[in-house]
């Protein structure tokens, strides 16, 4: 933080070099008015950190302070006879945060105590990272934690959040000892009974308001994380599924293109071990400059893998497939251009290696640039972020390897890259809470992501036939079970929430909806899927192609972009969203681009080149198609490309960027103290 005597601020080079430090603040204070003096509280509609799904309440979102505030506002819907929606920082993109009478915004519930039972009680406000940096001033820890450390404790146990451990808790839910809520009546309660946990532990915000989450604890500790590739054989060949049980904690990102899987290993080690590491997996921050050039990349990509002429949809792929080589190599090597997957706490490359688990396991990112190169959440770059619709589905264990090889089986027909971290498998012992996608099962999670166009309702990202061909397998033939607050919303409607739910649970959930919100002052159209007594989604209403977002399976071409039709792929039973005279699945030979310590150069330096070849080689047969429709863009994108490039050749005697943040602070350090 930083004061100022005087009532304005006046910059001038005579007294930068005692300013500097107050320049560079003020400069990213106002940058940020001027980002979010659009924004307008005239609205009640909100969303979640995406713009889908889109909620139209009746009335504003309140900001209660504590929990007598909660109960006056339940009181109020219960005068007026509408309804209630409590919700965190609302990571979940589905319509379970959505409600048609008051929402209630929880992130100012941050109430933090320690019990004399090794329990921890926290404001449902709180998010995860300051809940632990809590504990481990107290000497404890949790077993686990879910693998983002910015959502609140009240949301991660709202939607199942979870980390990946079989041997231990896989998720924050599986921890609770008991919880304090407002019920439909307006009273408060305390939720201790058994029975009643199983429901309350994940919740879906439809048994009434948690305020306060009470958790049990373990004495503190450190992990070993160690991230290294391996052939994909270990997925059907039982490996995969030996680590997965015997392993503190695991993950494994499957890239099926190479034929390889980067395990990342946690292992459980004293505290007085040496290393305060931490990690940026799973939800990665991102450098300004290479989202500046991976927004504009991917564009370019897409639309080339929309092209009726097929050397252009070849060199699309291939340059999703390049993405995909670059976002293998990120997870275990340091690469310059990216932030280090394990870093030291002066942002250093390093794996193996050791740090308080919290910070090992559950990254957080900023929703505002950090410093001179603008690190910050993946989403978080204006326009140039990177958004994605983020599928996440978990099935039996034992049905891993067949699964594997029903997806190998699809991509072999069809062009599909995984250019955002591939697949992500994470784990979950058997758990007997009620909506839990592991209720009664084993578990492995699988998790991979959709990346947004820039035009996310008109324009189609590419391998969707892929995708969808893969996710209708997974729920339709091997019981896959959607994360509650990912996916595309069709995997959230009726029939598919029938599809998911044990039947048995699912009653007993409904009876103990019955129990605390007699009234139904919690409900939403959620809810009401939950219940069977509405089918209604709330869809965002700019949604024009329902099937590209997978808010419906198509039916009609309609249903897909433009340049798609609605078919099946040879062999298979599911309609899905397929490119027009879409090309062979593209074989890419990593061989001839080497390690790309050079990916940025070669996106500054080839691609547009490539591009402007392939324009001119189908200007004949795609003359009114999709590739001619990149050459007014050409232009702007040279001038972006090269923009990010001269900052990366100016840079480039650096082994990284992180090493430019160390060097560029040097020089302001020097500057402020000369």
């Amino acid at each position: 933080m930083f004061s100022v005597r005087s009532n304005h601020f006046v910059l001038d080079f005579g007294t930068f070099k005692m300013n500097l430090k107050l320049c560079r603040q003020y400069i990213f204070l106002v940058i940020n008015f001027t980002l979010l003096w659009p924004v307008s509280n005239a609205t009640k509609e909100y969303s979640s950190y995406h713009r889908y799904p889109l909620c139209k309440p009746c009335d504003y979102i309140r900001y209660p302070k504590s929990t007598n505030d909660v109960v006056k506002i339940v009181k109020e819907a219960i005068s007026k006879k509408v309804t209630v929606k409590a919700f965190g920082v609302r990571h979940s993109q589905t319509d379970i945060i959505c409600t048609e009478g008051i929402p209630v915004d929880m992130t100012g519930i941050r109430s933090m105590k320690m019990n004399g039972d090794n329990t921890a009680s926290f404001g449902a406000g709180l998010n995860m990272r300051e809940a632990t940096t809590f504990l481990r001033l107290h000497d404890r820890a949790f077993r686990t934690t879910p693998a983002f450390g910015n959502i609140t404790i009240g949301g991660a146990i709202g939607t199942g959040a979870h980390g990946s451990s079989i041997r231990y808790h896989a998720s924050i839910s599986s921890q609770v000892a008991k919880l304090k809520i407002v019920d439909g009546k307006g009273e408060i309660k305390e939720i201790t009974d058994p029975e009643d946990l199983k429901a309350f532990r994940m919740h879906l915000g439809l048994l009434g308001i948690v305020v306060e989450v009470t958790l049990n604890t373990v004495a503190l500790y450190k992990t070993l994380a160690h991230n290294y590739v391996v052939t994909d054989e270990i997925l059907t060949n039982g490996n995969a599924v030996h680590m997965a049980k015997n392993t503190d904690q695991i993950s494994l990102y499957w890239f099926p293109e190479f034929k390889e899987v980067v395990v990342a290993n946690w292992t459980i080690v004293d505290k007085s071990t040496k290393g305060t590491d931490y990690t940026n997996d799973h939800v990665p921050s991102m450098y300004n400059n290479f989202a500046l050039v991976a927004s504009v990349a991917k564009e370019i990509a897409f639309t080339l893998t929309e092209s009726k002429c097929s050397i252009a949809s070849t060199l699309g792929y291939t340059l999703l497939h390049l993405f995909e080589y670059f976002m293998e190599l990120v997870l275990f090597l340091p690469i310059p251009d990216w932030v280090p997957i394990y870093a030291t706490q002066q942002g250093r490359f390093k794996n193996p290696s050791v740090g308080y688990y919290d910070e090992m396991f559950a990254p957080i990112c900023y929703n505002e640039p950090q410093g001179i190169l603008g690190t910050a959440c993946i989403w978080s770059h204006g326009s140039n972020s990177i958004t994605i619709l983020d599928n996440e589905f978990s099935l039996e264990l034992s049905r891993l390897g067949d699964f594997v090889k029903a997806v190998k089986a699809i991509v072999a027909r069809t062009p599909t890259a995984f250019p955002v971290q591939g697949i992500l498998m994470r784990f979950s012992d058997r758990s007997d809470i009620l909506m839990s996608t592991s209720y009664g099962r084993v578990s492995v999670h699988f998790e991979f992501y959709l990346w947004n166009r820039d035009d996310i309702y008109g324009r189609a990202s590419g391998s969707l036939a892929g995708y969808q061909t893969i996710l209708q397998t997974l729920t339709k033939e091997f019981s896959g079970r959607s994360h509650w607050g990912k996916s595309g919303m069709v995997y959230h409607s009726s029939d598919m929430i029938d599809l998911k739910l044990d039947e048995t649970a699912r009653q007993k959930f409904v009876g103990v909806m019955t129990k605390y919100d007699p009234n139904e002052v919690f409900i939403n159209n959620f809810g009401r899927r939950i219940k069977r007594t509405g089918k209604k989604i709330d869809i965002d209403p700019l949604t024009r192609h329902c099937a590209i977002l997978d808010n419906c399976f198509c039916s009609v071409n309609s249903d897909c972009a433009s340049t798609q039709i609605c078919t099946k792929l040879p062999g298979y039973v599911y309609n899905v969203c397929k490119t027009k005279n879409e090309v062979a699945p593209v074989t890419f030979d990593r061989s001839i681009f080497g390690p790309p310590f050079g990916f940025l150069s070669y996106l500054v330096s080839d691609v547009p080149t490539l591009v402007k070849s392939v324009i001119s080689n189908c200007s004949l047969t795609d003359a009114l198609g999709t590739v001619v429709s990149l050459v007014p863009s050409i232009v702007s994108v040279d001038k972006a490309l090269q923009s990010a490039g001269t900052l990366g050749k100016q840079l480039g005697k650096l082994s990284s960027l992180t090493d430019v943040v160390g060097a560029v602070d040097d020089v302001l350090d020097g500057l402020l103290h000369k």
